[in-house]
């Protein structure tokens, strides 16, 4: 027969990792700004999946810096919550990056194509409402 010991302590890790499984991510997206800081015209693929979903995955034509452009997707994102990540990839180039969020913030992201690079910068705010 187990000690109550035994039994108190798989009861405990049972509840706590029934808690771990029931509090899920809530993260949402307020905007994402496309930036090409290189030298020519790039294709960004751009894909956001929120808990395993692919909810938007479109390809975005960015003009050099030098011509100043920039592509706004704040209309064009789904309101979903979750576990979201987004993934650029730049056409032509062996250039990638994935950025997952799995928390309860709402992020503003910028996709900056470095000419070498790509990478994501974001900032989070718990309220979605104030980067609207």
């Amino acid at each position: 027969m187990p000690s109550r010991r035994t039994v108190l302590t798989a009861g405990t890790l049972f509840a706590l990792s029934g808690c771990s499984a029931l509090s899920t991510a809530s993260a949402r997206l307020a905007g994402v700004r496309l930036t090409n800081t290189g030298s020519a015209t790039r294709e960004f693929e751009f894909t956001v999946t929120v808990d395993r979903e692919t909810v938007y995955d479109e390809t975005h034509t960015v003009a050099a810096d030098e011509d100043g452009a920039t592509v706004e997707l704040d209309d064009a994102l789904p309101d979903r919550r979750g576990s979201i990540t987004i993934a650029t990839a730049i056409a032509g180039t062996d250039l990638s990056e994935a950025t997952t969020f799995d928390d309860d913030n709402c992020y503003d992201i910028i996709v900056e194509y470095t000419g070498d690079d790509v990478v994501h910068w974001q900032s989070g705010s718990s309220d979605c409402d104030a980067f609207r």
